[in-house]
């Protein structure tokens, strides 16, 4: 059952401010030839790569929700620190640049820092000031030193970070609008689950009371009933945002671990068989970090016989291709 109608939703998330940077809608697309080399169900991507702004991403839409306070409260510095290949760093920097802030950068000295490529090559030609360190003390450490040098930092990942979730109702919106005018009604959506999208996904389509499953599939190893707890408070707190009458537990997503392999930023067998299986049927692009791995868990269920072929699956495609770049050895193992 509905708790609100689209257009009281719409309403209360335009009460937000808001920036535009990104190219929306994107597109929502049929990949019959995975769907035949697969034997499976009929595979749709929503192309979440594209949407526009330093070779796309999640990250944009979240942005033109969460980094829109750092503009109206007249923050000139935007900062982001992680791995050395982070999309988020990228287009911390992407994202600076458009609106005319200073953007820094605090990598960690990681195994793809070098030789300067993919994500991290970008942040430098978007003009960041780049920091690579070994420790998340030497990080702290740097973001104090600018602190008392008089810089107003606004932080992509802690700041608006509630704001990235509500970027991903309204992307709720926009697929929903799609599935409608295709007269699509998915039996699976597959969505990388860090927290923002996918929490976005499952508050978007329960307070509308439009039952879809919601697959996530986690970059990084963990338990699967600990991360869903986090997910569902994040949620909670979305909804409270909103105005909005509805309360999630841990019970209310799906999401999976197992398939991130060892550790956060390694390649599995299944992510680089996921990568080079997309790009070879139907040249599409998955990164080997977070989409090569939920494709990878989305082959997996297929094969397992979760899926016939007279069902439907949405691969939500967050995007992160830049990363190839620096992952060329360990997904062409054989060139």
């Amino acid at each position: 059952m509905s708790v609100i109608s689209i257009s009281e939703l719409q309403r209360r998330l335009s009460r937000f401010s808001r920036l535009s940077l990104a190219d929306l809608p994107t597109p929502l697309l049929d990949c019959p030839r995975l769907s035949s080399v697969l034997d499976g169900p009929r595979i749709m991507v929503k192309r979440e790569d594209q949407t526009g702004l330093a070779f796309g991403g999640n990250k944009v839409r979240e942005f033109e929700f969460s980094v829109a306070p750092a503009v109206d409260e007249g923050y000139h510095v935007l900062l982001h620190g992680a791995a050395s290949q982070s999309n988020q760093s990228r287009l911390t920097a992407a994202v600076a640049a458009r609106l005319g802030l200073k953007a820094i950068m605090i990598g960690q000295k990681d195994a793809h820092a070098k030789p300067v490529n993919g994500n991290l090559l970008l942040a430098h030609l978007f003009g960041a000031e780049v920091h690579l360190v070994e420790s998340p003390t030497e990080k702290e450490k740097l973001i104090k030193q600018l602190k008392s040098e008089g810089q107003r930092i606004y932080n992509t990942s802690s700041d608006g970070y509630y704001l990235r979730s509500l970027s991903y109702v309204d992307g709720f919106l926009e697929l929903w609008e799609q599935f409608q005018n295709q007269s699509i009604l998915p039996d699976a959506i597959y969505v990388c689950s860090g927290v923002h999208t996918h929490v976005g996904l499952v508050v978007g389509s329960s307070v509308l009371g439009i039952p879809l499953r919601i697959v996530g599939i986690s970059p990084s190893p963990r338990q699967n009933a600990g991360a869903n707890t986090q997910l569902a408070e994040v949620a909670n707190h979305v909804v409270r945002m909103l105005g909005i009458d509805l309360t999630f537990s841990a019970t209310d997503f799906e999401s999976y671990g197992e398939y991130a392999g060892e550790a956060y930023g390694l390649v599995t067998p299944a992510c680089r068989e996921a990568v080079i299986l997309a790009a070879r049927t139907e040249g599409l692009l998955l990164d080997p970090v977070y989409t090569g791995k939920t494709f990878g868990a989305l082959i997996d269920h297929i094969r397992k016989g979760q899926f016939a072929r007279n069902q439907t699956v949405v691969f939500v495609h967050t995007g992160g291709t830049p990363a190839l770049f620096a992952y060329g050895n360990e997904i062409l193992v054989d060139v």
